[in-house]
């Protein structure tokens, strides 16, 4: 019984091994498909190659350009919403009495929840 334990195990073992090298054999062949094919595309000038190329260089280009323009533009935008919100603020302060600001806190907040208490059940349905 013993022996049979250990026939099994060392089996096993053997079927682990073997499939671990036959899993290395298969990535080193993978890697090395892929290299030549890597090394086919680039020696490969033909017109139709090189205008690929260029078409994804320039989606490329685009891409960070558009992403820079995008970044900047938000922070300028963002920059520009909360300067505008201060200065809305400040002049809305400058000309009503406070208590009259506590009131239309207080009322905006009333209507906000009614907006929110009857657009719960349409957002379930």
């Amino acid at each position: 019984m013993e022996k049979q334990i250990m026939d099994i195990l060392n089996a096993g073992i053997g079927i682990f091994q073997s499939g671990k090298e036959g899993l290395d054999k298969a990535k080193v062949q993978l890697e090395q498909t892929y290299n030549e094919l890597v090394s086919k595309g680039a020696s490969d000038n033909s017109e139709d190659s090189v205008k690929v190329r260029q078409s994804v260089d320039k989606i490329l280009t685009d891409i960070k350009e558009f992403s820079s323009v995008a970044g900047k533009n938000y922070d300028e935008t963002r920059s520009k919403i909360v300067e505008n919100y201060a200065k809305i603020s400040e002049e809305i302060k400058s000309r009503m009495p406070e208590g009259k600001i506590e009131s239309v806190k207080a009322k905006i907040n009333e209507v906000a929840e009614s907006i929110k208490k009857t657009s719960a059940p349409s957002a379930k349905a």
